[in-house]
């Protein structure tokens, strides 16, 4: 053996067997700025030779086409500024013109509180990348489609309704005729009054249909809920005029703003007040609206004193043309569930404790295609500003996706399995999520047991 030569430990020669079989590239820069390792991997991610950049300074790894721009900066601000960070998505121009897309993680050790260096570990998730593109693409596609088949089943109810309504209003205009005949004779029968009233009860069935079909895409705006509250228990109060009854309206509002569609719930508001009118066996009919503010929104109670609906129907009372009144075409509570809906809220009524029946409509602080606000918090703990930007970082284009497809676009551009869904139960241990400080299935779940972010119970 010769003089002077040192045999490498177990240590070295395991810690060297390590760095070349990092599947990610690993970059270790010295205090004074040079290249200590560079991993075979880092040379095949960037484009270049390791031996070129070991003993070098960290500026070789800068390059200077634009689509680097990110790259350049992330590196400068971790060896000249300290700063650390995970899994920041970049951009990054190989030397033989090959686009990829790199996961790069920093951090930057300090011995008594001085920095000794920085190590930088970068990732390829290029395929990951292009596959989220597709599925983001998928679910713009997805979400269009449906609004498709939305409007096509709209219009075909609009047509089918035009149909009808036509020979429907020349049957009772016929049968009208016939009964004014029929009563200048003196002839005695009731047949040509019992025609008017079925074609008469047609037309308003279709004109429901219309309602139905034609109830618009909610426009998302501002709006102050107790005012609207206001303002369609006013109009309510009105309409109860016109039924010979009286309609007493006691409120209990708070202040509360949320992102709607301000015409969409004051009819649902409207819809559910004549609907107590209605059903009421009083002149008089006094009704309770309250107004409540909550962490991730705010919930609309109304209760009124009449009989209440029975237990056997209540899975019922949202359907289509279902009510127990002699006459109506029993639209009413399905306009005001549809315009709920399509707020991505809830309703339900049940009976209310002191009798009568309660209507309780739940408004969430991130509506489908909440992106229309500039500066909205909701429960994601982000607001709508935050996550357009991060999109933009990622390079997403979010618009014409919801809310939700928004969020899981972001979650799988930084990497992180999808586990946006609704009402569904797991352990999540992605702790960088951006999403992770107030789930929002944890929020709608209501049980904060069912998610964690560290990867217990």
């Amino acid at each position: 053996m010769a003089a002077g030569f040192a045999m490498p430990s177990v240590r070295q020669i395991l810690v060297q067997n390590v760095i070349k079989a990092l599947p990610v590239g690993l970059l270790v820069i010295g205090p004074k700025g040079d290249v200590m390792v560079a991993s075979p991997s880092a040379g095949v991610l960037l484009g270049l030779s390791p031996d070129s950049l070991e003993g070098h300074g960290w500026r070789r790894l800068v390059r200077p086409e634009p689509a680097n721009e990110q790259f350049n900066r992330n590196l400068a601000e971790a060896v000249e500024s300290g700063r650390a960070f995970r899994h920041c998505l970049t951009d990054y121009l190989r030397p033989d013109g090959e686009p990829r897309r790199f996961s790069m993680t920093a951090s930057c050790p300090e011995i008594g509180g001085k920095r000794v260096g920085v190590t930088l570990l970068i990732d390829d998730v290029t395929a990951l990348y292009r596959s989220r593109e597709r599925e983001t693409a998928i679910l713009r596609e997805k979400n269009r489609l449906q609004y498709d088949m939305i409007e096509s089943l709209n219009n075909l109810a609009l047509s089918v309704a035009h149909q009808i309504r036509n020979p429907a209003a020349a049957i009772g205009g016929f049968a009208l005729k016939l009964l004014r005949e029929h009563k200048d004779r003196h002839l005695q029968t009731e047949y040509p009054d019992i025609i008017f009233q079925e074609a008469r009860r047609l037309e308003e069935l279709v004109g429901a249909v219309v309602r139905l079909a034609s109830l618009p895409q909610p426009r998302l705006l501002a709006v102050n809920l107790s005012e609207l509250a206001e303002e369609a228990a006013g109009r309510a109060e009105e309409a109860a005029v016109a039924l010979h009854k009286r309609l007493e309206c006691s409120r209990c509002l708070e202040e509360a703003e949320i992102v709607a569609d301000r015409t969409l719930l004051a009819q649902a508001l409207q819809e559910i007040l004549l609907n107590a009118v209605e059903f009421s066996g009083h002149d008089t009919v006094r009704v309770t609206l309250s107004l409540t503010r909550r962490e991730d929104g705010v919930v609309l109670r109304i209760v009124d004193d009449g009989p209440g609906v029975r237990r056997d129907l209540l899975p019922f009372v949202f359907d289509p043309f279902f009510t127990t009144k002699a006459r109506g075409a029993g639209i009413g509570l399905t306009l005001a569930r549809k315009a709920v809906l399509e707020h991505n809220g809830e309703i339900e009524l049940r009976d209310a404790e002191g009798g009568g029946a309660m209507v309780v409509m739940r408004l969430f602080d991130t509506p489908e295609a909440g992106l229309c606000r500039e500066a909205f918090y909701g429960p994601m703990g982000l607001d709508v500003r935050e996550l357009k930007a991060k999109a933009r970082e990622l390079g997403l284009d979010v618009s014409g996706l919801t809310t939700i497809d928004a969020v899981r676009a972001v979650q799988q551009g930084e990497g992180f399995a999808p586990c946006f869904a609704w009402g569904v139960h797991d352990r999540c241990g992605q702790e960088l999520c951006a999403f992770r400080r107030e789930c929002v299935k944890t929020t709608r779940i209501g049980d904060s047991r069912s998610i964690t972010y560290e990867g217990g119970e």
